[in-house]
């Protein structure tokens, strides 16, 4: 709790996620290009395995730059298929249990949502 952090958003998918922190606003930091090479064999139904490499994948002709919408307070960014996005966020308000997760409804029946804890610092060790 009024801390800042930096949380790095990686989309594995071919979609475009439009992804919801709940309680506070974040900054977007950038968007970078990613090579994801999903491991077919150890993703199962409750976990994905894969390697991310920040660069650009040759057929991949998405543009990763911040948008000038974006260069302000947030509460939700776009992360393309392929992408990494980092943002800044400074949970100060209020602790307690909250959730991100994606915009998309159908998404978000799919449970690709996750939640969060907001403590102060504190209470930490008692995690």
């Amino acid at each position: 709790l009024g801390v800042p952090e930096i949380w790095r958003f990686i989309n594995l998918t071919g979609d475009t996620h439009p992804m919801h922190v709940h309680l506070d606003t974040f900054q977007v930091l950038a968007r970078h290009p990613a090579v994801v090479e999903l491991d077919e064999v150890t993703t199962t139904a409750g976990a994905t395995s894969a390697v991310v490499r920040i660069g650009r994948h040759p057929g991949d002709d998405i543009p990763h730059a911040l948008d000038e919408n974006e260069r302000g307070l947030k509460d939700t960014v776009r992360v393309n298929a392929n992408e990494v996005v980092d943002i800044a966020v400074c949970f100060s308000s209020y602790a307690g249990r909250y959730m991100y997760h994606c915009h998309i409804l159908e998404h978000e029946d799919r449970d690709m949502m996750r939640p969060f804890i907001v403590m102060p610092a504190e209470l930490m060790p008692f995690m």
